[in-house]
């Protein structure tokens, strides 16, 4: 197996990347004098195949406006195939910059003013700002946290998915901010539920390629016709390969009609959206190349995530809870035994221990008390962080 250098530090202070930008980070927690672990990318850089793609693209000189070939949508699915054993046909494939814009595009697309839209909190705070934005109401499910796991309440979920005003469901798999990768029964069940009480399902599959050994990811839309059928799946390379500056994101839906609103209201709000030069060249390029390298990031991924742990069991002795990550680069730390105060919780992270985490709270009330880590760094970067919070909750 090829070597790939995952402890480097390298600066991205030039670049104005947000994670550790100062302006963002005073803007953000009020001070720029803290180590950033927050926003979801990666201080590890992207496969030498994709910056070496990148690189020989840029000799071109001429950056005009750009689509996604067939090449590239071909190497998604190609990808899908060896990842996760799916094989969608290319006319569903729709591009869209990010996963937020495509739950935005989903949900005018696909629902009405007023009408309710489940969510799973704690889960990533854009789905309700997007609920919201769009004159929906979120309706939450949310998550039981049970023997140190969360699990589905099946019979709350289905209760509120028989409201006659409930018309959409966006999910989170691999769950962020709680690490859960759902199993096929627990994906059925759901997908079940929501085709009886005619509610749409939006997944929200972005970290689905960062998946740990014992647990293997199940595409929403491969769970059968009628399933797929009654959902749109969102996929991305930005996590998994460190990309999220290029914005390239697509969304499979497989019913027609409903692709032809989500393109009727797709073009409304964007126009003739364009990816980036750079984009699909770098997504073609991870896609074709990448899977070498995501396998030997996952592994110090996960490395980090141990180190975490161990640091945490031998520091606080089970006064600070790291809960199980089975996907994503986000681990969910319980710090209610040290702190119960989440605001006090905040400020003491920012101010005292001089880091720069996503709060619990964030992600729904039912996450006080939490921190989001983001673990894709160099390890050295872990020590420092878990060094700084332990100096200060002793």
């Amino acid at each position: 197996m090829e070597y790939f250098e995952f402890d480097e530090l390298a600066s991205r202070l030039p670049w104005s990347q947000v994670k550790w930008d100062p302006a963002e980070l005073d803007a953000k927690f009020g001070t720029s004098d803290v180590t950033p672990a927050w926003v979801a990318d990666m201080d590890l850089k992207t496969p030498p195949a994709v910056r070496e793609a990148v690189m020989e693209a840029a000799k071109c000189g001429m950056y005009g406006y750009t689509r996604v070939d067939e090449r590239t949508v071909a190497s998604y699915l190609n990808w899908q195939k060896r990842r996760n054993g799916w094989e969608p046909p290319a006319d569903w494939f729709r591009y869209t910059p990010g996963v937020v814009t495509a739950i935005n595009m989903l949900l005018l697309s696909q629902t009405e003013e007023g009408d309710e839209v489940l969510i799973q909190r704690p889960v990533y705070y854009p789905f309700s700002m997007s609920i919201e934005k769009q004159k929906r109401t979120v309706v939450n499910s949310p998550l039981c946290l049970k023997d140190g796991r969360y699990e589905i309440d099946f019979e709350d979920f289905e209760k509120k998915a028989a409201s006659p005003q409930c018309r959409a469901f966006v999910m989170s798999n691999p769950h962020n901010p709680v690490g859960r990768v759902f199993t096929e029964e627990e994906l059925r069940r759901l997908g079940d539920i929501c085709k009886r009480h005619g509610v749409f399902v939006i997944a929200d599959e972005i970290h689905s390629d960062l998946i740990y050994p014992g647990h293997s990811h199940v595409v929403f839309a491969s769970l059968g016709e009628e399933i797929a059928d009654n959902c749109a799946v969102c996929h991305a390379p930005t996590k998994t390969f460190n990309l999220a500056g290029l914005a390239f994101s697509c969304v499979m839906i497989a019913n027609a009609a409903r692709r032809e609103k989500f393109d009727a209201v797709f073009h409304r709000y964007c126009g003739a959206a364009h990816p980036t030069f750079f984009a699909p060249v770098a997504a073609k390029a991870a896609w074709d190349f990448g899977e070498e390298w995501l396998a030997a990031c996952l592994d110090y991924i996960y490395g980090n995530y141990l180190y975490v742990k161990a640091f945490a069991e031998k520091t606080w002795q089970g006064r600070v809870e790291v809960l199980p990550l089975e996907g994503t680069y986000l681990v969910w730390l319980d710090f209610r035994k040290l702190e119960p105060d989440p605001k006090r919780l905040e400020e003491r992270m920012i101010h005292k221990a001089k880091v720069a985490l996503d709060e619990g709270y964030i992600f729904g009330p039912e996450g006080s008390g939490f921190e989001r880590l983001n673990l894709a760094a160099p390890r050295m970067l872990m020590e420092k962080i878990m060094g700084q919070i332990a100096s200060e909750f002793l």
